[in-house]
Order: C-alpha cells, then structure tokens, then sequence
C-alpha cells in the first residue's frame, strides 16, 4: 500500500509540476496553419455541397472548395453586423447573449439568415458562371488582372487560424474570384447588348406634359389682415382704389412697361412674382396655371380670385425641362424590364440543390471556431 501511495504521489508532482511549466499544447505559428489551409483546400475539392442541375440534363458540382468566400464572406458579414449592434442585443438579451440564435420576424436564426444568403449568392453567381461557360465566355484580361487585389483584400480579413479552419487558401479565393467576375462580366454584356425600339418608347413618352410654363405676376389683395393674420375687409374706397390700380398696372403692362416699375407705383398693397409649372403640375394651382396656359408668349391677362386681383404674363413656354430625362428613364425601366425577364430565363434553367455536407456546415463556427 506505501509503493502505491508513493507512486500516485509521484504522478501527482508530476501533473502539478507540468500546470507550472505549462504542459499546454503549443499554438501553431501562422506558416504551420496556412500549411493547414492547403491541406483542408485539398479535402474541400473532394467535399461537395451543392449540386447544379441544368434543364438540358447536365450536373455541375459545387465543393467546399468553391464556396469558400461565400460562407466565409457572410459569417464575417455577421460579425461586423454583432460589433455594430452588440449594445442593443445586450439591452434587449442580456450581456450572455447568443448572437448566433437571434431570431427575426420570420423566426429565422441570424445563423441561418446568412448561411442562405451564402446559398442565393452561390445560386445567382453559378447560373450565370456556368452560362457564361456554356456561351464560351473567357474573363476579360483587365478582369483577370483585379483578382490579385481583390484576393489579397479578401484575405487580409482573416487571420492565418481563421483561413487553416476553412480552408481558405490564396488560390482557393482566387479561382473564387474568377468565376465571380465572369459571372459579372456575362451579366453586364448581357444587360449591355439587350437592344429596345428607342423611338417607340419614345413616342410613349408625352413631350407636352413636359414642356414648362414661365409666368410673372402682379397682385393685390381684396383684403388686409391684422396682426395675428385675422381678415380686415377693405372700405368700398379702398376696394376701388386697388381695383383701379390693377387695371392701370393691366395697361402698363401691355403696353412693356417692367413688372418691378408697376409694383413700385402701388407698393403699399401691390407685389410681384414668379412661377414656373409644367402640364403635369397644372393641378397644384389649376385656376392660376389654366389662365396661363391660355396665353401665348409674352401676353398677359387679368385673373381675378374671390380674395386676389393677378395680372399673368407667360413670359415664356418653349422650354421642355425634363423631357430627355423622362424619355431615358422610360429606355432603361423597359431595358431593365427585359433583362430581368432574361434573368429569368436564365435561372429557370438552372436549379441548386443542397446536400448533407451543406447542411453540416455551421456559420459561427465557420472561420472563428467554437
């Protein structure tokens, strides 16, 4: 009994001797886990996680390898967004939190929300990068040459423990780069090269409704107001002396004499303006902008409200603001329109199914580790 006591007493120092010189495993130098990327890159070329099938009975198969930088992209994604709000979640989950587990309105978990986000950029990326492949499409050579500095970008957000977890070694993210930017490339020639009758949608769009009415104007009050803007009804005297005083200013004007001189002639109860509207806007003010209307060029005419006297002049009416502008957003929304239709076309062929190597993968763990 003493041999055994002394042996575990032994074994004891020992243990307690290697918690004092530290008996913990070394951490690894970053050379020894990127060593560790390039072989977790090797095993990720064998581990499929999605499949693409095609409507002309083809299957394209999407690794771990492929799909790298879009899971990694997104658990970083996460994170950034957790820095941002960690003090609401803390307010409203407490300081023990798990962020992973969050829920939204759809009761879908933050994890979850970004694994599919992960999923609908891969499906969109490879739709268009196997199309683009199927068109014999080649990435342009200004294309290739970004990649090195989109890759090194990218990989300079991980540490070299995060990039042995995943596997995300420089060529892995550079090839994901490429089919990224053929994808890109392919969808901008397609938008590029989808041609519209230009002078038919043209002819939809109506230049009248466009064209802007300038006018300047004269005017006088049937009323005064007092101090807290409460309505004095005018003498009769007083109501005729401005009546009287419009249509000198009517006459003054016909014969060209400038608004600012009239207004200056009857400045105690006369002021003048202007005001600018098209067809579109002849509703803000339909009584004042229909008179207007009315008018060719450089006439004017007395327009009489139950409250106001106004002398109109449409000083101008041959100006089209807007018109180009209207005429280009209706091209490029039946542009847009119909590209979107080849969206479509496009990802109605094409169809991306899930494996039980995707549905392991467990964002939070992805790059950081538990």
């Amino acid at each position: 009994m003493r041999r055994v006591k002394q042996i575990t007493a032994v074994l004891l120092v020992l243990v307690l001797a290697c918690a004092a010189v530290g008996c913990k495993k070394k951490k690894m130098s970053d050379e020894e886990y990127l060593k560790l990327a390039e072989t977790k890159a090797e095993q990720n070329k064998k581990k499929v996680l999605l499949r693409m099938s095609v409507d002309d009975g083809s299957v394209y198969e999407i690794t771990a390898y492929d799909a790298v930088y879009y899971l990694a992209y997104n658990e970083k994604d996460a994170l950034e967004y957790k820095a941002e709000q960690d003090s609401y979640f803390v307010s409203v989950y407490g300081s023990g939190y798990d962020f992973w587990a969050i829920t939204d309105t759809n009761g879908t978990t933050v994890r979850d929300g970004y694994k599919d986000s992960a999923f609908s950029t891969l499906e969109y990326v490879y739709s268009f990068y196997f199309e683009a492949k199927r068109q014999g499409m080649e990435l342009e050579e200004s294309r290739r040459l970004s990649i090195t500095a989109a890759t090194e970008k990218f990989l300079a957000g991980f540490s070299a423990e995060q990039r042995a977890r995943c596997g995300m070694t420089e060529a892995c993210i550079r090839e994901n780069y490429e089919k990224i930017f053929l994808a890109q490339q392919y969808v901008e020639k397609m938008t590029t090269d989808y041609e519209v009758d230009e002078d038919a949608i043209r002819a939809t769009v109506n230049k009248e409704d466009y064209r802007v009415y300038k006018t300047s104007y004269l005017y006088v009050s049937k009323y005064d107001r007092d101090e807290d803007y409460r309505r004095i009804e005018l003498s009769e005297e007083e109501s005729a002396k401005r009546k009287a005083a419009v249509e000198d200013a009517l006459e003054r004007v016909k014969r060209g004499e400038s608004m600012e001189s009239i207004c200056a002639l009857y400045d105690e109860f006369m002021y003048g303006g202007t005001s600018s509207f098209t067809k579109q806007q002849v509703n803000d003010d339909p009584d004042y902008n229909n008179a207007a209307m009315a008018l060719t060029k450089g006439e004017c005419t007395l327009f009489e409200r139950d409250s106001s006297y106004n002398i109109i002049v449409l000083t101008d009416n041959t100006d089209f603001s807007g018109y180009e502008e209207a005429v280009d957003d209706a091209i490029s929304t039946a542009k847009s329109t119909g590209v979107a239709a080849l969206y479509k076309t496009i990802d109605d062929r094409y169809e991306l199914v899930k494996t039980e190597e995707w549905d392991a993968i467990k964002l939070g763990t992805y790059t950081i580790g538990n």
